[in-house]
């Protein structure tokens, strides 16, 4: 089953006539090559979310009923920023928050280090659960715990941490900071240029609490949706000229990409083939441990 990481109603403002979108990639000899693609056909990975050991009725549980909530929530609130409103109701932003959240922590990269990450804490007990389960072990049972474990249900470490990402996405402390900065959005159709987006289109600061600190995501080729913390600097941001912010913003764009850029057309060719997957991109899932227990 086909779990589209990058939704198919987020690419659709970048859609042409053609009812495609341009998309830069990354060919096997290296070369970035662009094609015209449908939003189907790109943004996806074959059981990205699959629960690996879960019945057939229940194995894509996360991609049906949690993803498809995520999205379906922060549609309407995409509608209204194209037409530069903002929600109010605290129920929209945080649908909003989640959305951007779940975008920078939802994708084939993150996931896979979080399942490696996942499965190495889980196979290394704390002694205590060694110690509990020394004295309820029985005869034939696997020494240490962990080994217990992989004996028992060897899917047992992919499955789960598949579901703690959906609670990852839903951490409240951080959409609690996430939906209460000060949101604008910026009308750059007066810039010549166009904004682009990419696999990874969440554009973040390191650290969110200080003067600067901010979170941005195209919403269309001619909004940008931006979050800072202080009043002060969402006024200096929205001050620069609408044509340094589209640059910039597609430099960032373009830099973070690992897999696919989105564009217009394709006029961006050289510009992307110099900046492609360059840079670092955001990452919520080395801070975000998990715990164990069954």
């Amino acid at each position: 089953m086909k779990h589209h990481y990058i939704p198919q109603f987020y690419l659709k403002q970048w859609e042409g006539p053609d009812q495609k979108l341009q998309v830069y990639l990354r060919r096997g000899d290296g070369l970035i090559i662009t094609k015209r693609l449908a939003r189907k056909a790109t943004g996806y990975e074959v059981d990205l979310y699959k629960l690996s050991g879960a019945t057939p009725e229940r194995e894509h549980e996360v991609e049906r009923l949690f993803m498809a909530l995520v999205d379906d929530e922060a549609v309407r609130v995409r509608d209204g920023m194209l037409a530069s409103i903002l929600p109010k109701e605290q129920q929209k932003r945080f649908a909003w928050a989640r959305f951007v959240l779940s975008l920078v922590i939802r994708n084939p990269d993150e996931l896979k280090t979080f399942k490696a990450d996942y499965a190495k804490h889980l196979l290394m007990p704390a002694p205590e659960f060694q110690a509990r389960y020394a004295a309820v072990r029985q005869e034939g049972d696997p020494e240490l715990f962990e080994d217990w474990i992989v004996k028992t249900d060897p899917s047992y470490a992919e499955r789960q941490a598949v579901v703690t990402l959906t609670r990852l996405i839903e951490n409240h402390s951080v959409l609690r900071l996430l939906r209460t900065m000060h949101w604008r959005i910026i009308d750059t159709s007066r810039s010549s240029r166009r904004l682009m987006t990419s696999d990874r289109p969440v554009m973040m600061t390191k650290g969110m609490v200080q003067y600067k600190g901010h979170y941005a995501l195209p919403v269309s080729p001619t909004r940008l949706f931006l979050a800072t913390t202080t009043v002060q600097f969402a006024d200096e941001f929205c001050a620069l000229p609408v044509g340094k912010i589209v640059r910039e913003a597609n430099r960032l764009l373009i830099g973070q990409a690992r897999k696919f850029v989105y564009a217009l057309d394709d006029r961006s060719l050289a510009e992307v083939r110099r900046g492609f997957s360059k840079l670092e991109a955001p990452s919520l899932v080395p801070s975000m441990k998990p715990k164990h227990g069954r």
